[in-house]
């Protein structure tokens, strides 16, 4: 029995790994929709503020092919959200991942920050590539994303 509850979980960590690398994180996955940007290069900066609403304000953006924007999120809640950048492939990745992992240690990585209540954090994103499907800033936290916890971005040449 408890030889087939390590298999169990062997199996649930390397279907957790694969869709989190898929999802564009770096964990080894390939991110199609852009890549980490660097502070010297920065186009503009945006502020952002997650709410227990689940909403960012603001709730969408337009954004120029090849842009470097550093996103300063603030999180005005009491509970904790995350801003993560990526297209609807990757969120849907990561919200499974997120969904079979519940309770899980969550760290920040290239594409995704977690913010505590009350917590600014920053992250700096170049708008390189054109991604597979539409572009979105999401919280997946479970049930955060269900919620609408997501905001739409037009990306133009």
């Amino acid at each position: 029995m408890r030889f087939a509850l390590v298999l169990i979980a062997v199996a649930v960590t390397a279907f957790a790994h694969t869709a989190f690398a898929d999802a564009g994180h770096s964990h080894g996955g390939k991110i199609t929709f852009g890549s980490p940007g660097k502070q010297s290069q920065l186009s503009r900066t945006i502020e952002v503020v997650a709410t227990d609403n689940m909403r960012f304000t603001p709730g969408s953006f337009r954004i120029k092919q090849g842009e470097t924007i550093k996103f300063v999120v603030k999180n005005a809640g009491k509970t904790a959200h995350e801003f993560s950048i990526g297209d609807r492939a990757a969120h849907k990745a990561h919200a499974a991942m997120m969904k079979s992992m519940a309770g899980m240690k969550h760290e920040d990585s290239e594409t995704t920050i977690l913010l505590e209540p009350g917590e600014t954090k920053s992250l700096v994103w170049k708008f390189d590539r054109r991604p597979k499907s539409p572009l979105e800033f999401a919280c997946n936290l479970p049930g955060h994303y269900e919620a609408g916890m997501k905001a739409e971005v037009a990306l133009s040449r």
